[in-house]
């Protein structure tokens, strides 16, 4: 089980490694929707799978959703990510991500038991 140290660090190096080019410039899903399609599913996908990978040490019910969602949405795109990014265009896409994951499987709060 992955403890909550490991959880924000992990969380941190997501969000100091996506950092536009300009370090007083945060990375907002704006920027991210300029992006090619093909470099936003990618994205997507590469969170999609580490937000699995985390559900898997913690929740393997969560874990099967996560892969099941991804495997639905996956090949047109992630067109409810892309939405939520739409309606949330001053957040990280990280962040969205994760929101929009939460929804459809549960929250990633884990007890430590």
């Amino acid at each position: 089980m992955l403890s909550r140290k490991a959880l924000a660090l992990a969380s941190l190096c997501t969000i100091v490694c996506a950092q536009a080019s300009s370090a007083d410039e945060a990375f907002k899903s704006s920027k991210f929707l300029t992006y090619p399609v093909d470099s936003q599913k990618s994205y997507i996908g590469s969170s999609v799978m580490m937000a699995g990978v985390i559900a898997a040490r913690n929740a393997p019910q969560q874990a099967r959703c996560i892969d099941d969602w991804s495997a639905k949405n996956s090949s047109a795109s992630y067109p409810t990510v892309v939405e939520a990014m739409r309606r949330f265009p001053d957040h990280h896409p990280t962040g969205v991500i994760i929101a929009v994951l939460q929804k459809a499987c549960g929250s990633f709060d884990y007890v430590r038991k």
